[in-house]
């Protein structure tokens, strides 16, 4: 949620007063689930893109992001639905990430309830949050804010400090959630994933909501792009993307493993 997305949320019907972001754009299918358990990862499911559609219906979908933008966490907005808080949790406890990267600041509330999860599940592990405005209000020795650019991530992360980070890695992309901005992210971050990091796009849910034309194809379209420029390097975790059902998930198609 990095810097100009402080007005990230604006639809133009009923929903209009849902704080700060502006979406809007072409109508999406929305499919059914097709299964009440957890799907499991096959070799062919792990690399499906689809095509952004989610079995949640698109009212309930819109009703859920109401309450979405009305989170908060130790009293900071965190802006977390309460899927992806399940399978973030699930995927803490599995991956156990010594670094976190978290492109999209915001007020600093993810980062903080990253860094509170880690600490219960006994890793000794470091935040690194970047935003285009410096985050105030939150002040912890596990998080280092940064201020930049998601387009000029260099210039924050230099090559020595990107080689002295631990390992396993979590590099969250939640910028501007522009399909160029997406891509740009994955690209800086592609060399320097190893077999086993994972990387997450946040908020491919704006082709369900029907507002991705707005941010030029916005995340999903980023996302696509790049896995079909690097088919053997990735894998869609369909376990987590259809955990709840077909992509019940603000990440659409985003919960993704370097291989």
């Amino acid at each position: 949620m990095i810097g100009t997305l402080r007005n990230w949320f604006k639809p133009k019907d009923a929903l209009s007063q849902l704080r700060r972001r502006t979406w809007a754009a072409r109508p999406v299918s929305v499919a059914s689930a097709t299964s009440s358990s957890p799907p499991r990862c096959t070799s062919s499911g792990c690399w499906r893109v689809t095509d952004g559609s989610t079995a949640l219906p698109y009212p309930l979908l819109m009703a859920i992001q109401r309450g979405t933008m009305a989170t908060h966490y130790r009293g900071i907005e965190k802006y977390k639905n309460p899927f992806d808080l399940a399978l973030y949790t699930k995927l803490l406890g599995e991956l156990r990430p010594r670094t976190v990267i978290e492109i999209g600041a915001h007020r600093g509330g993810s980062a903080l309830w990253f860094a509170d999860q880690l600490t219960t599940l006994g890793v000794n592990a470091h935040i690194h949050s970047l935003d285009v405005i410096s985050v105030d209000g939150v002040n912890d020795p596990r998080i280092t804010f940064h201020v930049g650019s998601a387009l000029e991530l260099g210039a924050t992360f230099s090559d020595a400090m990107l080689a002295a980070l631990p390992r396993p890695w979590l590099v969250i992309e939640d910028a501007d959630h522009r399909c160029a901005t997406t891509h740009a992210v994955m690209r800086f971050f592609d060399p320097w994933l190893e077999t086993g990091d994972w990387m997450v796009v946040e908020d491919g849910i704006l082709t369900a909501m029907r507002v991705a034309d707005d941010y030029g194809g916005g995340p999903h379209a980023a996302l696509t792009r790049f896995v079909g420029e690097q088919p053997d390097r990735y894998r869609i975790r369909r376990d987590y993307c259809d955990f709840y059902g077909h992509n019940v998930t603000w990440n659409v198609d985003g919960w993704i493993e370097r291989l």
